[in-house]
């Protein structure tokens, strides 16, 4: 690969968009999108972008739709059920867009590359949102079981059927090869021309079933179902061919998890899930609503059980971080993320002038979201990210980590190097590595840390050399994704990674020790990743979300390098979901900045310590709620900045008015 040059010098909301932002949902079956996406999907239609969702089944399942007031099982009606689920769906976007869940839509149709025909729906009052039925049939594989996106995934079959529902626009079934569905979504990506693309989870955590766990709906040993794996896969898959918005413009990718979410703790507080329910309820049309569809008004049996399943409670992002964000050695700000599936780089042109350049494309895909970043001693940085390499059949999936450095202080990055997978060569855990985190200690050397294919923690390091040493393993179990390294100010490092039952710590007892897990250290459970830092005051700090609450929990060590006696305490918030972004002030005075998503879509924020109130950044003039969690840092005027992801591809960048104001400006479009 060629070198790279590196620069050197609201409750209720009116849509109002001014982004170029339009958004792609790449789901397995109807309703997915309900369940794990919300409240994403609401927030950004409710701010007026554009967004359509692709439904790759009919979710015919056992074709059994039994309505509420009826006596016995209902006789099995395949074509019946899947049109039940489109007339479901129709009125939960309505509700969600106009309010309306009565409101008329436009049907068409569209010959897609892989042969077949799908359904297309436009709501007649707001066409830029659209529903896409591929209506693949989910029963269709020679076994009789409803996975038939895994089969053909894993090249068991050659072909799969589609359902012609009843009453729908298309009158014959077609089929669909795997690569007719992969050239579908490409046809599809370059339709819509998305600057956001969200899939399902491509690589599910493998979980030991047992009493405590029962199998349920999970897949062999993978905490979710086939057909959402698959969907995920052949979404990353066709990501690949996509070669994005056009005219210069950028796009972002996000995957959630499915089925897991019942198994851990549940990220969402009370506001948040009885706004997912509310809108599966109409879904599966709870209220006894009658279309007139003979076919049924939705999915009855969810209408009735939406929480039972312990999967509205959460939504969860598989892969938790998207921007980074810090100063270089010069003192400017400067940005990293994954846009187009490669990493690129934005920085301000002096230091603090507010006056961004980039992007600037430094390559390395097809990278996962969430990259770690560094800066050496002597100025350079050093980017490192977690690489799909390949996407196939179970046997032949490979994951890997990779490193991209500057040669030189604001000079050319000099091309990726594989630095590999603690898993590498075991099919089953391989794909299964998590994103990467890093911190460097006191004598220069590189520490990076994975969550590794057992839900343990690996670590490597690189010596002041530059050579690497190999994977150590540092245990620990059923950790969550995403993983939080820093650096003390007695030059130690330290990590913290929080698990189904709480948080885990590692530290070193000197700086030519390696890392070890406190045995008797564990916080109460978190329902995110614990972010970690270090204070003005030097005491380390971690925050992480309270399950059920939609609040956040602060613990800190009794002082720098001290104990960790007092439990986590509660520091408010304002719902919301996923990782929480803490950057340090430049004293004591300006406390630390704690940003995270929000349940209005926005940014809340505070600084602590101290008892301002959370305060609200809202999203909606960049076009709904961002790709991933926000990042924050103090700009060399020590005033706090907030960057992420927008929905458009594009980075947007908030800076405090003033240093001590607890104000923001508004959000600068980067690119």
């Amino acid at each position: 690969m060629a070198a790279v040059t590196h620069p050197t010098q609201t409750e209720e909301r009116t849509p109002r968009v001014s982004s170029p932002a339009s958004i792609l949902q790449i789901v397995a079956h109807p309703d997915d999108d309900l369940y794990f996406m919300n409240p994403v999907t609401f927030q950004a239609i409710k701010a007026g972008t554009p967004t359509t969702t692709v439904y790759l089944t009919s979710g015919d399942s056992d074709g059994r739709n039994p309505r509420p007031w009826q006596i016995g099982s209902p006789a099995e009606d395949r074509e019946a059920y899947g049109k039940a689920r489109q007339n479901g769906l129709r009125a939960a976007y309505g509700a969600m867009v106009l309010g309306d869940r009565t409101a008329a839509w436009t049907p068409s149709t569209l010959t897609t590359a892989g042969g077949a025909v799908a359904e297309v729906y436009a709501l007649a009052d707001a066409p830029q949102v659209k529903l896409v039925f591929l209506n693949i049939r989910q029963h269709g594989t020679p076994d009789g079981q409803p996975r038939s996106l895994h089969v053909l995934w894993q090249q068991e079959v050659e072909r799969v059927p589609t359902l012609v529902v009843s009453g729908g626009l298309v009158d014959e079934r077609s089929w669909y090869t795997r690569t007719g569905l992969v050239d579908t979504l490409v046809q599809i990506l370059d339709l819509v021309r998305p600057t956001l693309v969200r899939t399902m989870d491509p690589d599910p955590d493998r979980l030991v079933h047992d009493e405590r766990f029962p199998q349920h709906h999970d897949f062999g040993d993978l905490a979710d179902h086939c057909d959402h794996t698959a969907a995920g896969l052949f979404s990353w898959l066709a990501l690949e061919s996509y070669q994005g918005p056009g005219e210069g413009r950028t796009f972002v990718a996000e995957a959630f998890r499915g089925y897991s979410n019942e198994r851990w703790p549940h990220s969402l507080g009370p506001r948040a899930v009885s706004l997912k329910e509310h809108f599966l309820n109409i879904y599966g049309a709870a209220d006894g609503y009658d279309c007139g569809d003979p076919a049924g008004s939705g999915d009855y049996a969810v209408g009735w059980s939406a929480r039972t399943t312990s999967w509205v409670q959460s939504t969860t992002p598989r892969h938790p971080h998207g921007a980074w964000l810090g100063r270089d050695a010069r003192g400017r700000l400067t940005a990293f993320a994954v846009v187009n599936q490669q990493a690129a780089v934005w920085l301000e042109t002096q230091p603090g002038n507010g006056q961004w350049r980039g992007p600037f494309f430094l390559g390395g895909g097809p990278l996962s979201p969430g990259l770690a970043v560094s800066l050496t001693p002597d100025g350079r940085w050093q980017v490192l990210a977690r690489r799909m390499s390949h996407l196939g059949p179970d046997h032949s999936q490979r994951r890997e980590i990779v490193l991209l450095e500057q040669a030189e202080r604001d000079g050319r990055f000099t091309g990726w190097t594989i630095l590999g997978n603690p898993s590498a060569g075991n099919p089953e855990r391989d794909r299964h590595l998590g994103t990467p985190a890093v911190t460097r200690d006191a004598l220069g050397r590189l520490h990076l840390f994975v969550r590794n294919g057992g839900q343990g923690l690996h670590t490597r390091v690189q010596e002041t050399d530059g050579v690497w040493g190999r994977w150590t393993d540092l245990r620990g179990h059923e950790l969550q994704e995403g993983v939080a390294a820093l650096t003390a100010p007695n030059g130690r490092v330290e990590v913290f990674a929080a698990s189904r039952e709480g948080v885990f710590h590692w530290a070193q007892s000197s700086v030519h020790q390696p890392l070890q897990r406190a045995p008797r250290f564990r916080l109460t459970a978190p329902a995110s990743p614990a972010a970690a830092v270090v204070q003005p005051n030097g005491r380390v700090m971690t925050v992480y979300r309270q399950p059920e609450t939609g609040r956040l929990l602060m613990a800190e060590e009794d002082a720098p390098g001290g104990r960790w006696t007092r439990p986590a305490e509660s520091i408010g918030g304002r719902g919301g979901f996923g990782a929480v972004a803490c950057a340090p002030g430049p004293d004591p005075e300006t406390g630390t900045l704690v940003a995270t998503l929000s349940d209005p879509g926005g940014i809340a924020y505070r600084f602590l310590p101290g008892d301002h109130p959370w305060q609200e950044l809202p999203t909606d003039t960049l076009g709904g709620p961002p790709a991933h969690a926000p990042a924050a840092a103090f700009d060399v005027l020590g005033r706090a900045t907030i960057a992420l992801l927008g929905p458009d591809g594009r980075l947007a960048v908030a800076r405090q008015a003033g240093r001590g104001s607890v104000g923001f400006g508004a959000w600068q479009v980067v690119g």
